[in-house]
């Protein structure tokens, strides 16, 4: 019995079930999450919210925990960093390009197909109304955005990926990335089926979760920022 409960593939097993566990929760909590935004109409940024960002905290906690759980090597699961300011550099220049593009392709496809493609009313609810918001909106990305890369990165890709071959396992990984964007429309959710593509690759390449961690983080910032600047008519609630 010790011998089974000190077993390196148990626990590996073990992490693997938890965080097959964790996304289908995560998943089924985005899906509930998009149909009750159909009808609520809240009155605040959703991203301050307090509960929200504690709850988002916890679950930062809880990957860390099931990459630890997992046994493995933290280089493995991408978690050093070799070079942090060549890290930080190449995230937010690889974000920044990401962004200009995503930008483009976005206002293309609504001309083309229509403004249907796409829904607004995320963003819409997550900009800043007033100077005081902008520092907290700057602060409250990231627990979102280290809870995402590490799911879908550290643990998903990192605990899977001696066991499915990588190919699929990005592709099924970028299919529930962009599902769970479903609140900002079918362009939305290829987009971010895409980019998830692109993090994936990033973090394979380099063999660290910081690069797609900031490249995502500065994505989603400069969302925001474009649309403050060339939507103003966004800020009229």
């Amino acid at each position: 019995m010790t011998s089974i409960l000190t077993s390196p593939n148990l626990w590996l097993n073990l992490s693997r079930l938890a965080a097959l566990l964790f996304t289908v929760f995560i998943a089924w909590m985005t899906y509930r999450s998009h149909l009750l935004l159909k009808e609520f109409r809240p009155d605040f940024n959703l991203l301050l919210s307090l509960p929200e960002t504690i709850a988002r905290l916890i679950l930062v906690g809880l990957c860390l925990f099931l990459a630890w759980l997992s046994g493995l090597p933290a280089a493995e699961l991408g978690l050093t960093v070799k070079n942090l300011w060549w890290s930080l550099s190449l995230g937010f220049g690889l974000g920044l390009l990401i962004q200009l593009i995503v930008s483009l392709i976005t206002l293309q496809a609504i001309k083309y197909f229509g403004p249907g493609i796409y829904s607004s009313w995320l963003i819409r609810n997550i900009l800043p109304r007033n100077r005081n918001e902008w520092l907290l909106v700057v602060l409250a990305f990231l627990p979102p955005v280290a809870m995402e890369e590490l799911l879908f990165r550290t643990l998903l890709i990192g605990l899977f990926q001696t066991i499915i071959p990588l190919p699929l396992l990005i592709l099924v990984t970028s299919v529930i990335f962009g599902l769970m964007h479903q609140p900002q429309g079918r362009l939305g959710m290829i987009g971010a089926g895409a980019i998830n593509i692109v993090f994936c690759l990033l973090f394979l390449w380099t063999g660290e979760l910081l690069v797609p961690l900031v490249a995502h983080y500065t994505v989603n910032l400069l969302q925001v920022v474009a649309a403050s600047l060339y939507l103003p008519d966004w800020l009229k609630y």
